[in-house]
């Protein structure tokens, strides 16, 4: 066995024992659940296939629509307005886990965001709540802390060095176009966060969850895990964290939050 890939298997096991863990796969094995509060990621939308709740009709004319102005007649007064205290009931809109919850206000949850090149979100992160690491793969991130204090890593490329930094109320965090990049909220009170995206879609992409979907082998050879058969990838699905997972267990120890599945409340 390698050392460089047994390595990177107790560093999987352990930061997984660190925090709550999601599970991916159905009880029967079937598809994800998205309804599984420890699984707040979209679902893959399968080929062809619409979402309940988006206006497909206005979105289309809007960005078919000649010119702003006929975009603007196309739009009520309260279509410029967002709250993100009682957001539209829009399935894009919230991605919330055991950590918090993150209210979007992009182009497919607020149409007149479309033709803008602008949207928003608000990161309600719980103590100890961890927005593990993802991309935004059209976007350029400004991350804005408004309550609490916020730990910040990314890295923009392979190459390029790790960029870390504690924020105070009211600091700014730069997330350039398509670096990995996660929040962590290492106190025991509420942080709040705004982030402002110079794309109307920004998209997300979270690695240690997507990696799943794709074949076992693969996945497996991924994670250098190669020397393990490929039914047995099924026994690491299971180990990913959810997005807004909260974890850090000397966070959660300081503050007596107690890890998911602990009955006696030890950490």
């Amino acid at each position: 066995m390698k050392l460089q890939t047994l390595a990177s298997t107790l560093a999987l096991l352990t930061y997984a024992q660190a925090s709550p863990v999601q599970q991916v796969l159905a009880d029967d094995g079937g598809p994800s659940r998205p309804n599984d509060p420890d699984f707040p990621l979209f679902p893959a939308l399968p080929f062809n296939a619409t979402v309940p709740g988006v206006d497909y009709d206005l979105i289309a004319k809007l960005r078919t629509s000649p010119n702003a102005v006929t975009r603007h007649a196309l739009l009520p007064d309260d279509a410029f307005k967002f709250d993100f205290i009682n957001p539209p009931n829009n399935p894009f809109v919230k991605l919330e886990g055991r950590g918090g919850r993150l209210i979007n206000a992009f182009g497919a949850t607020m149409p007149a965001l479309i033709g803008q090149g602008a949207s928003a979100g608000i990161g309600f992160t719980a103590p100890c709540g961890f927005n593990t690491p993802h991309t935004h793969p059209r976007a350029t991130e400004l991350s804005i802390i408004v309550k609490g204090r916020m730990i910040t890593e990314f890295v923009t490329e392979t190459g390029t060095r790790k960029i870390r930094a504690e924020h105070q109320a009211y600091s700014m965090a730069l997330f350039p176009r398509g670096s990995l990049h996660l929040e962590f909220n290492p106190d025991c009170e509420e942080m709040i966060f705004v982030a402002a995206f110079n794309d109307e879609d920004p998209g997300i992409n979270a690695p240690a969850e997507t990696l799943f979907q794709l074949d076992d082998d693969f996945a497996g050879l991924a994670l250098g895990l190669e020397f393990i058969e490929g039914a047995d990838i099924d026994k690491y699905r299971h180990l990913v964290p959810a997005t807004l997972a909260q974890g850090v267990e000397s966070c959660l120890r300081r503050c007596g939050i107690k890890k998911a599945g602990d009955e006696q409340g030890e950490l």
